[in-house]
């Protein structure tokens, strides 16, 4: 299997995307909107791969529309 696609599917979890959404919320309370943003939207990506948790799924995306402009 190629290198890269194993690391890609081994991101493929509940885990990971909740790990990036914590680190959004990290970024957001200090200040970094930019990178809370990143997180986020990566956390979102990964979590539309899974079979779907809505509720986890909303819970990144509220997280992003009270993110202030930055």
């Amino acid at each position: 299997m190629n290198e890269s696609l194993a690391d890609e599917t081994a991101l493929l979890s509940d885990e990971v995307a909740a790990m990036f959404n914590d680190l959004g919320v990290l970024m957001a309370l200090r200040g970094h909107t930019a990178e809370a943003e990143r997180f986020y939207r990566r956390s979102i990506e990964i979590r539309q791969r899974l079979p779907q948790d809505t509720d986890k799924t909303a819970l990144t995306w509220r997280n992003l529309a009270v993110l202030p402009a930055g």
